[in-house]
């Protein structure tokens, strides 16, 4: 049965339900993990259900009657005041697993509004419909107003890092493969292809790679879920054990020469071109301060999940106990060639002589660098294919070429980072880290050209604290889609790479601040005049800026051309006052909050002029927030000296564990039901082997679809 197929009849099945039935059957997973959504599949048997579970059996009418009382759907309306949403384990689906039949698996989470069941809470879906429509309107327009609901649990071990990527890359064959399996006894090669065509562009969506750790296992994970199905794989076991301790994942460009020659043949179905020869592949970031697990590297993946053709190589040679977290793909050269640029950083502990005595102490270093991507030994002057010096095609990854030639371009970036063109016209781009280990946020513009190099560094701030995630945004809304609408709009700066695992921002769109978040700050107390340091350029503070636990702050970036090498950049607080809920699980470098991003209620909206939202990781915080545009101007209080920073909390989401990076998409997930268009947010629980999964709507009242 194909995944088209499979789907109709899926559809067909639930007809007789009042809603969509949500759950997936475990036929579709791997024993290890499954993927079970909530709401209406929590009914108690009755002759009008009766596909859902016997777990009522033998009770009497009263109590079938009490276990029937969970049937609607979780959702809720945002407001004007904050809610809190706690994530909780419902004793009685998880006991009497409600709901399950016939391998069917279904949620046993429960979500609270304001310690009140959705049901019963005053920001209940349909209490808000309870209100008239200009009312309604009126809060919508004026408070950024959104509806959400809680679609999905995926069961999967020690999540860390959530990462969706196009499912025509990293996973295609794997995904291709599988489809192969279900229609190949039954179809002509043909037809197959036809069905296949159809499936993988129609049902795929966008592919979620989720990436695991663990303080006492020997390997990491990395898997991924098909968000169209649900279906979970898994890299395998030598790529397992290759990575301890996997951060960040991203795809591997199609093309990583300029003139490398492209797969094309008229006779081959569109779903299985390839634009070139490593689109099916991914780069992954290894490594972490943890004794045994600081031996990290880069690794390319190629098929991952495939377990005929997956295979796993190093581009480092993982000496020198580096790790790392992330690494982007840039052309440094000016040649096209696609290299990498990454930061590593590396703890280690030194032990000395001091005045005849014995001393100790811990060593913190953190490096910019560049992997170069090799150079072909001829092109093919008829097909314009690179060649090796034996004359088979040119691949980069061969184990001729590894490790790849790594070069030192600066000292401090350690973590995180993001990668700018602050001047389109000449031949530099900008790295902007936000460094942990030195407690700052730097710039380092490098010259690009056959042996590039740092041509001018200066500090942005070195009084924000420990400072962990940087992303790059655009909270003007100048809505510049392209490097040539920049050029055209005279704007001097554009986007290579925004620094976030959930791109709003796309290469060549412009942007006008830096979020960065740390984990505590020093800062100048409310009414002292900004230090000295800020008359040579560095970060201006406002008198406002007071902060309370770890921050978010907006960094300005100062106009004009050349400004951003001499002028401040003005620093705003957006928020503050994230607090470590600290557990034996988080006490090794326990930090909150983590990982920074901007998104979209609405697919739509991206390029409207409408500010964004704001979505927070909580890290230790064990939370995940969401604030919206504060677009009212409080007549009682100062006015902000950046009035496009003014945000407010909407949204704070209790997980009680760990929650590492948020996943964001504009994609469907499964057959459940939700407005098509809308973000959904998927949220990690390191702790509780889950990945939570909720959809933002409208809250407008839903249409049939029968």
């Amino acid at each position: 049965m194909t995944l088209q197929q499979y789907t109709r009849a899926f559809l067909l099945q639930s007809h007789s339900y009042p809603r969509i039935r949500h759950a997936l059957p475990n036929v579709l997973a791997p024993v290890t993990a499954a993927v079970s959504t909530s709401p209406d599949s929590f009914q108690s048997a009755s002759p009008e259900h009766p596909s859902t579970s016997a777990a009522g059996e033998g009770l009497s009418r009263f109590h079938q009657s009490i276990l029937s009382r969970t049937v609607e759907r979780q959702r809720f309306v945002t407001g004007r005041y904050p809610l809190t949403v706690t994530i909780r384990e419902n004793p009685t689906r998880k006991w009497l697993r409600l709901g399950q039949s016939n391998g069917d698996s279904v949620a046993t989470t429960e979500i609270f509004v304001n310690n009140t069941t959705t049901m019963r809470s005053l920001a209940s879906l349909d209490r808000f419909h309870w209100l008239d429509d200009k009312e309604r309107q009126t809060l919508l327009d004026s408070y950024a107003m959104v509806s959400l609901e809680f679609i999905a649990e995926i069961h999967i071990e020690r999540p860390g890092y959530l990462h969706l990527l196009r499912c025509d890359g990293a996973g295609s064959s794997a995904a291709t493969q599988r489809s192969l399996r279900d229609v190949l006894p039954f179809k002509r090669p043909a037809a197959i292809l036809k069905e296949l065509e159809d499936d993988l562009t129609k049902l795929y969506r966008d592919r979620l790679w989720v990436t695991g750790f663990s303080l006492t296992g020997r390997q990491g994970f990395v898997k991924s879920i098909e968000t169209n199905d649900g279906f979970i794989g898994s890299v395998n076991p030598r790529t397992a054990s290759s990575v301890l301790w996997p951060n960040e994942v991203t795809s591997v460009p199609s093309q990583l020469l300029q003139d490398s020659s492209q797969m094309k043949n008229p006779g081959v179905p569109r779903a299985f071109r390839r634009d070139g020869l490593y689109q099916d592949a991914l780069l992954v970031s290894d490594g972490f301060l943890v004794p045994g697990k600081d031996h990290g590297g880069l690794y390319i993946v190629k098929n991952p999940g495939n377990p005929q053709t997956e295979w796993t190589m190093s581009l480092t040679d993982n000496s020198g106990r580096w790790f790392y977290h992330r690494a982007v793909w840039a052309d440094l050269t000016g040649d096209g060639r696609q290299s990498i640029l990454t930061a590593r950083c590396k703890v280690s502990t030194n032990i000395g002589n001091k005045n005849d005595g014995v001393t100790s102490g811990i060593s913190k270093k953190g490096e910019l660098v560049w992997l170069e991507c090799p150079q072909p030994a001829s092109i093919d002057p008829t097909t314009g294919t690179p060649l090796e010096t034996d004359g088979t095609q040119f691949d980069p990854f061969s184990s001729r070429h590894l490790p790849w030639k790594t070069r030192v371009l600066a000292t401090g970036p350690d973590v995180m980072f993001c990668v700018a063109d602050l001047d389109i016209t000449d031949d530099t781009i900008e790295v902007i880290s936000s460094q942990f280990f030195s407690k700052s946020v730097a710039l380092h513009s490098i010259r690009r050209g056959p042996e590039p190099k740092v041509c001018f560094t200066r500090s942005i701030d070195d009084r924000c604290g420990t400072a962990f995630s940087s992303i790059l945004v655009d909270l003007d809304c100048n809505a510049v889609g392209t490097k040539k609408d920049a050029q055209a709009s005279k704007q001097d700066r554009c986007v290579i790479n925004s620094g976030s695992s959930f791109e709003s921002l796309s290469r060549g769109d412009c942007f006008s601040h830096l979020l960065v978040t740390s984990h505590e700050c020093s800062y100048v107390e409310p009414g002292e005049m900004p230090s000295s340091s800020s008359a040579d350029g560095s970060a201006l503070w406002t008198p406002a800026d007071d902060t309370d636990g770890g921050s978010l702050f907006a960094y300005r970036v100062p106009e004009g051309k050349g400004s951003w090498k001499t002028n401040p950049w003005l620093r705003t607080t957006v928020a503050t006052g994230f607090k470590v809920h600290g557990q034996i699980n988080n006490m090794i470098n326990p930090g909150a909050p983590g990982f920074v991003y901007s998104f979209h209620a609405k697919k739509d909206d991206t390029y409207s002029g409408k500010r964004p939202m704001i979505a927070i990781a909580g890290d230790c915080a064990e939370a995940a927030y969401i604030y919206r545009p504060d677009n009212i101007v409080d007549t009682r209080s100062e006015i902000s000296a950046d009035p496009s920073t003014q945000y407010k909390l909407m949204v704070e989401i209790q997980c009680g564990s760990t929650v590492g990076s948020i996943g964001i998409s504009y994609d469907d997930f499964t057959t459940a039901e939700q407005e098509s268009g809308y973000a959904k947010l998927y949220i990690p629980c390191y702790e509780n082997d889950k990945v939570f999964v909720f959809a933002l709507g409208s809250g407008e009242e839903e249409k049939e679809i029968w």
